[in-house]
């Protein structure tokens, strides 16, 4: 007959299972360690009585654990333990057998009884690594109110969600009482959770404040309804044509035109951001009469030069720039109202950089034309037809005015 081989497969206990074993044996130890320091802490007259003659036995902390949970009526592997000391297990509560009278250990006339005594006076409250109270007649050991808050948490059906299950979850006060008791800074310390939480809120308050200083600064600025600047379009506007571009005079020209608007310009087109570009290509046809050029040519030299920006040093610095490129020469002058009045008699095209909120949400750049019988500027907006349309007043100019050039041919 063939032989057979046994073979024993040792399975090796889970990560939760060795924890929970070493949580248990840690307790027991603390628990037999303690329970030793009562039993020297009673008086002589509070111990049990054992014969002189009979040798005294060593208690077992498994047996006294026994013992002490069918006291409190829980298993011996449950929470409830009893006092145990030299002599084997201290019974609890009235349990406790009484010396004989006349003994060396029977306890005094006036001597106060173990069941009268408090717990708190046999032994210092001591937290065992557990989260259930104990039963009131095994000692003096207390549980800790915030692992027993939890362990009462973990206890809810969430996994079988509910109205009653969720109201009990959120008004638990576990996480405040221990706030109260040790602090914030001891908190988060002690909760890696609680630190990310605090660490993510820090970090959205931050990125809110940057997302709204952010919006201040870059979004465009509105006119007040009331503004002289305000003005409803009524129609569609429409540029000189090209045939009738000629010296000395300043042709309406508007980025929004159907033969260039569509034209990238930046992060844009030429119909929303190509003020600056539009008013250049007037100053330039005035001043040299030619008609090879178009708002697309000074468009894409500002592209090449990366000089696409709305801002107002932006528009300034693309206007200094490029006038050489395109034969053109830039003076500027100061932008009250005497300066502005003996530049456009001298019959020479000023543009004048607005500021944003004015004539345009953004920087922009009107080309100043003549002064009519009432006194009042005539002007070119490549924004609007209806602004083009009107006359202005020198203080609406002066206000609105960040930089003011001559334009004169190189």
């Amino acid at each position: 007959m063939a032989a057979t081989t046994t073979v024993r497969v040792h399975r090796r206990k889970s990560p939760a299972a060795a924890r929970r074993s070493e949580t248990i044996a840690k307790a027991r130890d603390r628990l037999v360690t303690a329970a030793a320091r009562a039993w020297d802490a009673l008086p002589h007259w509070e111990r049990p009585h054992r014969s002189r003659k009979a040798p005294a036995a060593t208690p077992d902390p498994a047996a006294a654990a026994s013992i002490a949970a069918e006291a409190c009526g829980t298993s011996s592997a449950g929470l409830a333990i009893a006092v145990t000391g030299p002599a084997g297990v201290l019974p609890v509560g009235d349990a406790a057998p009484s010396a004989a009278v006349g003994s060396p250990d029977a306890a005094p006339a006036d001597a106060p009884t173990p069941a009268s005594r408090p717990a708190a006076d046999l032994l210092n409250p001591v937290r065992p690594a557990t989260s259930q109270p104990l039963c009131a007649g095994a000692g003096a050991f207390q549980a800790d109110p915030f692992i027993a808050a939890r362990a009462r948490r973990g206890t809810y059906a969430l996994d079988a969600p509910s109205w009653r299950a969720f109201r009990s979850y959120v008004t638990d006060r576990s996480n405040f009482d221990e706030l109260r008791a040790v602090g914030l800074a001891a908190m988060v310390r002690s909760h890696r959770s609680l630190s990310l939480a605090l660490a993510a809120v820090i970090l959205g308050a931050l990125l809110t404040v940057a997302a709204m200083a952010a919006y201040l600064l870059l979004a465009p600025a509105t006119a007040d309804a009331d503004s002289p600047y305000v003005t409803a379009e009524v129609s569609k506007p429409v540029s000189t044509p090209a045939s009738q571009w000629k010296a000395g005079e300043i042709p309406s020209l508007y980025q929004s035109d159907a033969a260039w608007g569509a034209t990238p310009y930046g992060q844009s087109t030429l119909a929303d951001a190509a003020g600056a570009p539009t008013a250049l290509a007037m100053a330039y046809v005035a001043v040299t009469g030619q008609a090879d050029r178009t708002p697309v040519d000074f468009a894409q030299w500002a592209a090449d030069h990366d000089l696409t920006a709305s801002g107002v040093d932006t528009v300034s610095a693309y206007l200094t720039q490029s006038a050489a490129d395109f034969g053109l020469t830039l003076n500027p002058i100061a932008g009250d109202a005497h300066s502005l009045r003996r530049a456009i008699v001298s019959n020479v095209p000023v543009l004048v950089v607005t500021e944003p909120g004015t004539f345009s949400p953004v920087a922009s750049v009107v080309v100043l034309d003549d002064i009519d019988r009432d006194s009042r500027i005539v002007l070119h907006d490549p924004t609007s037809a209806t602004r083009t349309g009107k006359s202005w007043d020198f203080d609406d100019i002066t206000d609105a005015a960040a930089a003011v050039y001559e334009v004169y041919a190189a």
